[in-house]
C-alpha cells in the first residue's frame, strides 16, 4: 500500500510539472502570438513597403527602396522612435526605439504592452539621431524568426546577403544606407560592444571584424564611415552568444 501512495504521489508530482510546463509553453507562445500581431499590423497600417512595380532599376537610381512611413503616427504612439530598420535580405522591418534603460524594451513592445518579443532598440547611450561611430542596435533571437530570429540563418549559411548586402535606418528627413561588411558569433562579454575613442581603434575594431567575418565583403572602409552593428542572442536560452552583424554608413540621402 505504501508503494503505492508512493507511485501515486510520484505521478502527481510528475503530472503538475507538465501542467506547470505546458502552461509556460503556451505562456510564451501567447505572447509571441501576441508581439506578432501587434507588429504586423503597425507594418499594415503606417508602413507602405517597396511597391511591386518599382523596379530593380528605379531602386538603384536612388540607392534605396522606396518605403512610405507614417512617421507622425510612429512618434505619435511612441516618443521613444528612432528609426525604421529595414533588412530586405532577411525580411526584416521594425520601428526602432531607444529607452532609458536597456531593459525595457526587452520584454515590452512598440506600444507598451508586457510581450517576451520586446522590441528592436539602439543602446541607451547612443546619439538618437545615428551619428555615432558604432550605434548598437538589440533585438531577440525569436523562434519563429520573428524580430531579429533570422540572423542566426546567415550564420548557420542558410541565408545570404550577397545579393542585396544593405539595410537601412529610416527617418524623417533621412534614409541611412548600410552596407553589410562583417557578421560573426561572439560573447556578450566581448570587446565587440565597444565604442571608439580614435582612428586607430576604428581601423583595429573593422580589421578584427573583416578578418573573422563568415562573410566576404567588398565594402570600402577606408573612409571609416560609421558603423550600426546589429546583435541578437544567439544559441540556447540563457546562452552568453551573441550574433553581431555590422554595416558601414555608405551614403545618407535625403527623404
Amino acid at each position: 500500500m505504501k508503494n503505492k501512495k508512493a507511485e501515486n504521489a510520484i505521478t502527481a508530482v510528475l503530472a503538475a510539472a507538465v501542467l506547470v510546463t505546458g502552461g509556460m509553453s503556451l505562456h510564451s507562445y501567447l505572447s509571441e502570438q501576441r508581439a506578432k500581431n501587434e507588429y504586423d499590423a503597425i507594418r499594415q497600417e503606417v508602413v507602405a513597403e517597396p511597391a511591386a512595380g518599382e523596379t530593380q532599376e528605379e531602386i538603384a537610381e536612388k540607392n534605396y527602396p522606396e518605403l512610405q512611413i507614417d512617421f507622425a503616427e510612429l512618434i505619435r504612439t511612441n516618443p521613444d522612435f528612432r528609426g525604421w530598420l529595414y533588412f530586405p535580405a532577411l525580411d526584416i522591418s521594425y520601428p526602432v526605439v531607444q529607452g532609458e534603460d536597456n531593459d525595457y524594451y526587452l520584454k515590452h513592445s512598440f506600444e507598451g504592452e508586457s510581450v517576451n518579443a520586446g522590441c528592436i532598440f539602439m543602446d541607451c547611450g547612443a546619439s538618437a539621431d545615428w551619428s555615432d561611430r558604432n550605434t548598437f542596435v538589440f533585438g531577440h533571437n525569436m523562434r519563429d524568426e520573428s524580430m531579429f530570429g533570422a540572423f542566426k540563418n546567415l550564420l548557420k549559411g542558410t541565408a545570404s546577403c550577397e545579393e542585396n548586402p544593405y539595410f537601412y535606418i529610416y527617418t524623417e528627413d533621412k534614409v541611412y544606407i548600410y552596407e553589410i561588411f562583417s557578421y560573426y558569433e561572439t560573447k556578450s562579454t566581448s570587446d565587440r560592444f565597444a565604442t571608439f575613442t580614435s582612428d586607430a581603434s576604428y581601423d583595429d575594431y573593422v580589421q578584427w571584424a573583416t578578418e573573422h567575418s563568415l562573410y566576404a565583403s567588398d565594402a570600402d572602409l577606408s573612409d571609416r564611415g560609421n558603423i550600426v552593428s546589429l546583435s541578437t542572442c544567439y544559441g540556447s536560452s540563457g546562452t552568453k552568444r551573441r550574433a553581431l552583424i555590422h554595416g558601414v554608413l555608405t551614403e545618407t540621402a535625403a527623404y
